[in-house]
Formats: C-alpha cells, structure tokens, sequence
C-alpha cells in the first residue's frame, strides 16, 4: 500500500488518445519536482471513450495555479500487472487481471490508474514495443 500525493492537472472527459495532448501541461506545471512516473486515474473501468479521466504525476513541493489540483490518494489493496508493448495491445493486459480477479473473488474498485514506466519521448516515439505500462486496480 503506498500513499502518494498527486497533481491534477486535468480533470477531463474524453478518449483514452487524449492523454498524449496534456501531458506536456502537466510537466509545465510542475516544473521539475516529478518523483515518479506520470499515471492516469480511470473512474469507469471497461469505458475507454468519453470517460473521466485524471492525468497525474508524484511530486514533491508546493505548486499554486488555477489549472492544477493537489490531493491524495488513498492507501488501498491493489492488483498489479505489468504491460510491456504497444498502448494499443493493453487491452491484453487488462483482460488477463479481470480474469484473475474474476477467478479469485476479487470486487473492483475505482480509480484504475496505469502508470507510463516509459512511454514515447516528449521528442522522439521511441518503440511502442519497449513502452512500460503498469496496471493498478483497487480490489477489496
């Protein structure tokens, strides 16, 4: 269980490509004091279109600013998985944790976040083949 402090930078609802468009926003704002990986919180599992999503990143420090919101979120139990590959092939990913946690007894709970271990550069893609992505579900 860890407690992390997060940024908020948008709150939006919109398509999972969104992301891309906002992550440098959430750099700018910032400015250098990230701790971790930047992750995004899902607050409706399984809908990937028009959904509510938060685009967060780990900090440390104060940020002030009218498009930047600090909060924290709470310790819980989760299920793990690790992606590595293609943003488009994740769906792969989340199907194997529902089936384990369908076939444990595990009820999920929201925000499902996925955190971008390494994802495409800010100026070079990279290869989507190598993209970290991890997976993190609540359950009780």
């Amino acid at each position: 269980m860890i407690r992390v402090f997060i940024i908020r930078v948008l709150g939006f609802k919109g398509e999972y490509c969104d992301i891309g468009k906002y992550i440098g926003t959430l750099y700018k704002a910032i400015r250098g004091r990230a701790t971790g990986a930047p992750f995004c919180c899902y607050y409706e599992p399984g809908n990937l279109e028009n959904t509510e999503i938060e685009l967060c990143v780990p900090f440390i420090g104060t940020i002030a600013g009218n498009d930047v919101t600090v909060k924290q979120l709470p310790s819980t139990n989760t299920l793990c998985t690790r992606h590595i590959g293609s943003y488009e092939t994740l769906n792969q990913a989340y199907q194997q944790i529902l089936k384990y946690a369908k076939e444990n007894g595990y009820k999920l709970l929201s925000p499902s976040r996925e955190i971008y271990v390494k994802g495409p550069g800010r100026f070079l893609k990279g290869n989507p083949q190598n993209y970290i992505t991890d997976i993190v579900i609540p359950i009780s």
